[in-house]
């Protein structure tokens, strides 16, 4: 099944509206009394599942936590299940709405006010004919509704704890009639997320009961989630995954003030952690989110020490409000989030002990009351974790009304009014890859960003844009959002605990500018300027003509220049449609289209029909010759059958596999079987970053792992079995660390002279400056410059024969946008270069150019390797007479 198209499917669908299956909530039997026992009829988590949450060696498997959702919301008029989409391997994505019975019947109301009340604009007009401040009126709306607070469990699917611990919280707001429970189900509606990847959930949780007993590992030893693994809280800002746009589209709809996100960490870690977050911040957050949230993480700590529950830490890390991938989206909403970061155990549920105690510290402001113990157990885990969720719904439920009017009034004006950025972010008409335009353009429409476009000509800046070009200003709700994606990043200097302290880096990458990975060109304007413009509703490729219909003789003609042409070689080779690249220029239509352009047989009755359909789909033009360019060329092979070595649990791969799904690659995961002849089942073997020699030779140990992941065990000789593919003609791309890999097995002519020293050199997930040969097939259609992705890694010193397709400019400083220091080291070296080894060929990119799907740009050097490195040279002379 070809999955190329999911990512647009759930764009429409957000534009439409969540959708929802509700299951009717039945009336239970309540009891008047304010104390005891509120619905009868509702068994306790123990009862329903066998055993406690937190009971040594018991998880409660995802199936039967949905069940005992379900039923409490039968039971319960104050709770109501929902099932609000699927997830990537088609298992159920369900939520649980918890509120006292009149909050839930008029939730529709609530949730409009609370849409109205993040809406300056509105709010403007609505107290104008009010006739009243629009202060006051927000205070006054603020008054009739009441906030949402959202509560997410285990995204990180090994982190098992969280989950369990939402099970006895459902329990108790179900059951319990308290002045606590009243006070919460009262004030506030509860969005209650089990598990952000049930998909991990299921192959996590069924893995550990399966092999209960038995000589196996108890923790899944692969992806958790399908395509990506422990990076699926990386995925904020591009949104490819289902589950995090279906994240998003509740972010849409419930607009929470507060979101508390559940994880763990490593068993030494400490016991729990919660916010003040540490350094840096991002300049585009609004202060009142980002304090609130610190106010929720210190409420949690006082309440947490009032409990007595030792090892409780705050500002020691996570220092997550720099970079969009990790700051989300819905802060920029008026949404304050925080997560608590729990010390894991042994085994997924088994006690961890140690021969001292696990966190020996002092007293200090960061931990006032130190954990003292050798052992920590699954059911601490359980009661930590419930006993924050408590400590963050009570906070906002003690005062709901100010929640309302600070994070979903005051911060959206805020935004509205916000100058910290460019005036406007202007996107010119006519860009080089209107396939990565469309990319662009669809994820801020996704993020309900006001997009305009001129309908004139017009000048802004001293610049004159063409009619078409597309403006996004930053005076609006998402403004702050637009600038966070598009600045140019400068990474602080004030990032630092003291004046004479080492800054501090990130907890994720140093940029994540949307443009520049996508490879669009961007203009920041800084002063104000008029243009006469229509508002998009609605992103869709660029529509393009058809030519007419070449002849027998002619071709179809395409410009290299976008990394959308992957998906169009793949279209051809799905259909049985053979394909060219020249290797020159070539003029057509009196376009001079650059070397790489995609020759394609038009007496194929075939061409025309997919071509049509590409070119609707990725916005590319397609050009038309009579007599195909007298020009040498490769000829793709037919059906290029693609390997891909990713191992077991290597996220790099797991995105390449998206990548591919998208794209409709014609690939296999490489078993351990097939290296027993490769060449028999691969044209192209790509070798994901991250795979090193003993991901091929060592692997999975077949001893600690079910039969089912045998085909991740080494392969002693593996290294060799390689080699020989490549010699015997096969073709190898190997990317990112995995390019150090290559270089050692087959013995290729460079040296790695990347600094190690980070005192002297540090360039920690940032754009630096490349230069490309577009001459070289490896890198055709690339520009002859544009950042590329730089996080540590190789650059090489090529010592012999090599096609060098891209280098590191001799220049002082690299960084184009993030934080690096001692770049000059790198410069003059080799990034892309191809190899001929023996009657094959090895492309190499040291840099992670397929950084999780990031920098897009960059694609078009993954798809030249894998197609015209299994292809074959083919003369001018012989082109011409293969097209007649």
């Amino acid at each position: 099944m070809r999955l190329r198209h999911v990512a647009s499917v759930a764009i429409v669908t957000a534009m439409v509206g969540l959708v929802a299956v509700p299951v009717q909530a039945q009336v239970g039997e309540r009891v008047a009394a304010r104390t005891g026992v509120k619905v009868k009829g509702v068994p306790t988590p123990k009862e329903f599942f066998g055993f406690e949450m937190g009971d040594e060696g018991k998880l409660a498997d995802f199936n039967s936590v949905k069940r005992y959702l379900k039923l409490v919301a039968d039971r319960s008029e104050e709770a109501e299940y929902q099932v609000v989409d699927k997830t990537t391997l088609g298992n159920d994505y369900p939520i649980l709405l918890m509120s006292n019975k009149h909050n839930l019947k008029r939730i529709d109301q609530v949730l409009d006010i609370n849409k109205r009340l993040s809406d300056p604009r509105v709010m403007k007009a609505e107290a104008k004919r009010a006739g009243i401040a629009v202060d006051e009126y927000a205070r006054q709306l603020a008054a009739k509704s009441v906030p949402v607070y959202y509560i997410e469990a285990t995204i990180h699917s090994t982190e098992v704890g969280a989950t369990q611990s939402l099970v006895n919280v459902v329990h108790r707001m179900a059951t319990e009639n308290s002045d606590y429970t009243r006070q919460v189900l009262d004030n506030v509606i509860l969005l209650i997320v089990p598990s952000q990847n049930p998909d991990g959930q299921h192959l996590v949780i069924d893995h550990f009961n399966k092999t209960a007993g038995t000589g196996y590992d108890r923790t899944y030893p692969d992806l958790y989630h399908h395509y990506t693994g422990h990076d699926d809280n990386r995925d904020w800002f591009m949104m490819t995954q289902k589950e995090s746009q279906t994240r998003v589209r509740l972010e849409q709809k419930y607009r929470p003030v507060a979101q508390h996100y559940m994880h763990q960490a490593g068993a030494t870690s400490p016991r729990i952690w919660s916010p003040p977050w540490d350094e840096p911040m991002s300049d585009t957050l609004d202060p009142i989110v980002v304090s609130a949230s610190n106010s929720l993480g210190m409420q949690t700590q006082r309440d947490l020490v009032a409990e007595g529950r030792k090892g409780s830490k705050w500002n020691d890390a996570y220092g997550i409000l720099w970079n969009a991938d990790v700051i989300g989206y819905s802060p920029f909403l008026g949404t304050s989030t925080w997560l608590t970061e729990i010390a894991s155990v042994r085994d997924l549920a088994y006690t961890y002990t140690s021969d001292k105690i696990l966190e020996p510290a002092d007293n200090t402001l960061r931990s006032v009351l130190p954990y003292d113990s050798k052992t920590w157990t699954l059911k601490q885990i359980v009661e930590y974790g419930a006993a924050a969720a408590y400590s963050g719904m009570k906070t906002v439920s003690s005062d709901p009304k100010s929640w309302l009017y600070n994070n979903l009034y005051l911060s959206n004006r805020n935004s509205e009014n916000w100058t910290g950025g460019p005036y406007a972010y202007v996107v010119p008409a006519n860009q080089r890859d209107p396939y990565a335009l469309y990319d662009m353009l669809k994820l801020f429409d996704f993020g309900q960003a006001e997009i305009d476009r001129a309908t004139r000509s017009f000048t802004a800046g001293d610049k004159k844009y063409p009619e078409g070009s597309y403006i996004l200003k930053t005076s609006q709700p998402m403004g702050r959002w637009i600038d966070q994606l598009l600045r140019i990043d400068e990474y602080p200097d004030s990032a630092r605990k003291c004046a004479q302290c080492p800054l501090i880096m990130p907890y994720s990458e140093t940029t994540d500018n949307l443009a520049l990975l996508l490879g669009v060109d961007v203009d920041a304007v800084t002063t104000p300027f008029e243009a006469a413009t229509t508002r998009v509703r609605g992103v869709e490729p660029v529509q393009q003509r058809m030519p007419g219909h070449p002849g027998q003789r002619g071709a179809y003609v395409l410009s290299p220049t976008s990394y959308g042409l992957g998906q169009v070689i793949a279209d051809l080779q799905d259909a049985g449609v053979s394909a060219y690249r020249a290797k020159a220029a070539v003029t057509v239509e009196g376009r001079k289209l650059p070397a790489g352009a995609l020759l394609v047989p038009s007496k194929d009755s075939k061409a025309r029909q997919v071509l049509t359909k590409a070119s609707q789909e990725t916005g590319l033009p397609v050009y038309a010759t009579n007599a195909v360019p007298k020009v040498d060329a490769v000829k793709l092979k037919d059906d290029t059958r693609v390997g891909l070595i990713r191992g077991a649990n290597n996220m790099p791969g797991g995105w390449m596999m998206w990548m591919f799904d998208q794209i409709g690659v014609n690939y296999q995961v490489v078993s351990a079987d097939d290296y027993a002849d490769l060449g028999a089942k691969y044209d192209t073997i790509v070798l994901a970053p991250g795979i090193s020699a003993n991901s091929i030779t060592r692997g999975l140990d077949p001893a600690k792992n079910p039969p089912e992941f045998a085909w991740a065990r080494g392969v002693p000789d593996g290294l060799e079995k390689l080699q020989q593919f490549v010699k015997s003609g096969g073709n190898l791309v190997a990317l990112g660390s995995a390019s150090s890999t290559a270089a050692t097995s087959l013995g290729l002519p460079v040296q790695n002279v990347t600094p190690t020293d980070r005192a002297a050199f540090n360039a920690p997930g940032a754009l630096l400056k490349q230069h490309y040969d577009a001459d070289v097939p490896a890198v055709w259609g690339m520009p002859e410059s544009w950042p590329t992705w730089f996080n540590n890694d190789a650059a090489f010193k090529v010592t012999g024969d090599a096609e060098i397709a891209s280098t590191y400019p001799e220049e002082e400083n690299l960084l184009v946008s993030g934080y690096a220091h001692g770049t000059s080291a790198i410069g003059g070296a080799a990034n892309i270069a191809t190899f001929d080894v023996g009657e094959g060929e090895a492309t190499i990119a040291g840099g992670h150019i397929t950084f999780r799907t990031w920098p897009r740009a960059s694609w078009t050097v993954v798809t030249n390797a894998m197609y015209n490195g299994a292809g074959e040279d083919v003369e001018a002379d012989q082109l011409v007479k293969l097209f007649r």
